[in-house]
Order: structure tokens, then C-alpha cells, then sequence
């Protein structure tokens, strides 16, 4: 059961049509107040004002990061590129010096200086210790 009953309306109230609010409208004089600039001149700027500061430092901090990095990329790949002419250079180099250890080469290189290849294993002298020194 309800118990509650509702009064009737006086013709003054129920003659008088209700107003929703449209977000449109709201919405319009936000971009009115945006364009004109009066946004500006309230005080809520002025309190939020450390915020937008603090959102500009952000900015700016992330602007530098991004060129720092960007430039760290790109010393990375010059690097790299440095690095691997220098182990191609290193390899060329080292081919050249196994070419030149080989016994052919050094025969050759030994004989276009007046030297005679032995053919027999040097011999072995034998001194014994103190030999050297000289005696007083």
C-alpha cells in the first residue's frame, strides 16, 4: 500500500514549462569564452597557474629527451659503422701478415736480402755457467 499521495500542482507551476539544460549550450560558451581570451583574465588561471607551469616544464623535459636520444641513435649507428670498417681493415690486415709468415714468402724475402735458407737444423753450443762473467 502506499501511502503516500501526491498534492496537485497549482496552474501557476504546471503553466510554466520546465528548462533542461542543453550541453550543447554549456559547450558553446566554453569555446566563446576559449576564443574571446576571457578565460585568461579569471582568476582560476592565476590559481592553476604552478600546474600549467609545471606542464610546460614536462613539455620542455620531454622535447629535450626526445633530441637526446635521437642523437644517442645516431652516434649508436656511426659507431657501429666505424666499428665494423675498422674489423674489416683488421682483417685485411692480418690476411696480409698470414700471407707474409708463410714459409715461401719468407724464403723469398730472405734470399731479395743476400741470405742463405739452411737446409740443416742449427747446432746447439753448450757453455757452461759463469762462463761469461768476467774474472777478477
Amino acid at each position: 500500500m502506499n501511502f503516500y499521495k501526491e498534492e496537485p500542482k497549482s496552474v501557476e507551476e504546471s503553466a510554466q514549462p520546465v528548462k533542461k539544460k542543453s550541453s550543447l549550450a554549456g559547450k558553446g560558451k566554453f569555446i566563446q569564452r576559449i576564443l574571446s581570451g576571457d578565460f585568461l583574465a579569471k582568476e582560476g588561471l592565476v590559481q592553476h597557474m604552478p600546474f600549467i607551469a609545471f606542464l610546460v616544464a614536462l613539455f620542455l623535459l620531454n622535447i629535450g629527451l626526445v633530441y637526446y636520444f635521437e642523437n644517442t641513435a645516431r652516434e649508436k649507428v656511426r659507431m657501429q659503422n666505424e666499428l665494423n670498417e675498422m674489423r674489416a681493415q683488421y682483417n685485411t690486415t692480418m690476411s696480409k701478415l698470414e700471407t707474409g709468415k708463410r714459409q715461401s714468402n719468407v724464403a723469398q724475402a730472405i734470399q731479395d736480402m743476400g741470405l742463405k735458407e739452411l737446409r740443416t737444423p742449427p747446432n746447439i753450443i753448450d757453455v757452461e755457467p759463469g762462463f761469461f762473467e768476467e774474472k777478477k
